[in-house]
């Protein structure tokens, strides 16, 4: 998305203080924090993701490549088992972390 206007408002010390708090207790930038609070949308902050995320970037890199080689004609019909084991995996860890069950089994109520 082009964001290419600017929009700023004054906000007394202890709101600014109080406003710095929450984007640093939130893992955002300002500018997102404020964006999704004016714009109605929920501000969550979830830990222990951090290295989940490292990981998903090195799995689309990594998928990136092969995609490349394969238009290249450099590889054909490459195995992505390995693959999609280790995105099962995070994707699972993931879940756990947001507080799905463990065992799998999730039943509708």
């Amino acid at each position: 998305m082009n964001r290419i206007h600017k929009i700023s408002f004054r906000v007394s010390d202890y709101e600014r203080k109080l406003i710095q708090s929450k984007v640093k207790k939130s893992g955002t930038r300002m500018s997102d924090f404020c964006r999704h609070a004016v714009l109605g949308k929920e501000v969550r902050t979830v830990k222990g993701l951090e290295k989940c995320s490292y990981e998903l970037n090195k799995i689309g890199n990594n998928l990136n490549q092969l995609t490349v080689l394969c238009h290249q004609r450099a590889v054909q019909n490459p195995n992505l088992e390995e693959i999609q084991l280790q995105l099962s995996a995070v994707l699972e860890r993931i879940y756990t972390v947001l507080g799905g069950d463990d065992d799998g089994d999730s039943q509708a109520d």
